[in-house]
């Protein structure tokens, strides 16, 4: 099964026509001042010979988004066995990153070490996030998960101001693939009361072979525990409400019951860039200091397994009505 194996690693290659490959890492500072995105991708379109690299920059305290291009011949993949990328000068892997980035008067600099990362657990119908769907071909896009929690070590220089990450938090996932689904949302959150406590939720219309359908997946780790839930594991969502301040979501499988809100109002959303046939023209209205309130239920006793607030939350929407469950 070759790389497809490991979700983690490079996807792709530089010569497909219509393809983009992205990693999402989140950093937190220990007093939650500083709370960023950092995206290093490719986006390939050949037709169009617009195939560049770029890092996206995303500070979710003042909601405003950087998009750092650089020539393609800028992007290496420095391994086929683990997820050791790099960009220019900027280098990215499950154990640090680097960066040296000086565009349009925007200035990064420094390293972070990742200490102790929690990667997804390897089974063989089930090498990452997305089960035995990372096996199928022909799906315009998959996503992974590199790192569900893990401490940071080390400081970064943006525009001349020293930030001390020492003690924070990151977290890691990646999406690759041809284009974005046309509607999805998305949320995650590693600051929880409970250190030992990280989550994520997507949902996305799925367009295969000529049909779409409504795909799901949910990973919850919590004291060294995995909980999943998603369309290949035939769990189901009960109940997805979209409201103007909260999103309130159940899914449910035989065993479990979760069941979370996520709070929108007053959260300001920084825009990215997202890929359509490997061109970078559409957008993603992303925040990253909403707040979750968590509970999974075992469902046989009725007893309540979490329950927790997590903050620092990421949340994505896009065109949330035609996900909802049909009754």
């Amino acid at each position: 099964m070759g790389r497809r194996s490991k979700p983690e690693v490079f996807q792709g290659d530089l010569k497909k026509k219509f393809y983009f490959e992205g990693w999402y890492n989140k950093i937190v500072d220990k007093p939650t001042d500083h709370i960023y995105a950092i995206i290093p991708a490719i986006a390939l379109n050949r037709k169009e010979q617009s195939s560049h690299a770029f890092i996206q920059f995303l500070d979710g305290v003042n909601a405003t988004a950087e998009y750092f291009k650089f020539p393609l011949e800028d992007f290496q993949n420095l391994s086929t066995e683990q997820f050791e990328i790099q960009i220019g000068k900027n280098y990215f892997s499950l154990d640090r990153i680097q960066l040296e980035i000086d565009q349009d008067n925007f200035s990064i600099k420094g390293s972070l070490e990742y200490v102790d990362p929690v990667p997804w657990p390897k089974k063989f119908l089930q090498p990452g996030v997305m089960g035995w769907f990372s096996y199928m071909p022909f799906m315009e896009t998959y996503h992974g998960m590199v790192s569900m929690n893990h401490e940071i070590q080390g400081t970064l220089t943006i525009n001349g101001k020293e930030i001390n990450f020492n003690n924070g938090k990151g977290y890691i996932e990646k999406d690759w693939g041809k284009s974005f689904p046309s509607a999805w949302i998305w949320t995650q959150s590693n600051h929880f009361s409970n250190p030992n406590l990280s989550f994520m939720f997507s949902i996305a219309k799925i367009p295969f072979l000529g049909m779409n359908f409504n795909g799901f997946l949910s990973a919850l780790w919590h004291e060294g525990n995995f909980y999943k839930f998603a369309t290949y594991t035939r769990a189901k969502v009960k109940t997805l409400d979209i409201e103007p301040d909260n999103l309130h979501i159940i899914v449910e499988d035989k065993k479990y019951r979760l069941d979370f809100e996520v709070a929108k109002k007053g959260i300001g959303s920084g825009l990215l860039k997202a890929p359509q046939e490997g061109v970078m023209t559409g957008h993603i209205a992303e925040s990253i200091n909403s707040k979750i309130k968590l509970r999974l239920f075992d469902k046989k006793n009725e007893s309540i397994i979490i329950d927790d607030l997590g903050v620092n939350a990421g949340l994505e929407i896009k065109d949330p009505e035609s996900l909802k469950p049909k009754k």
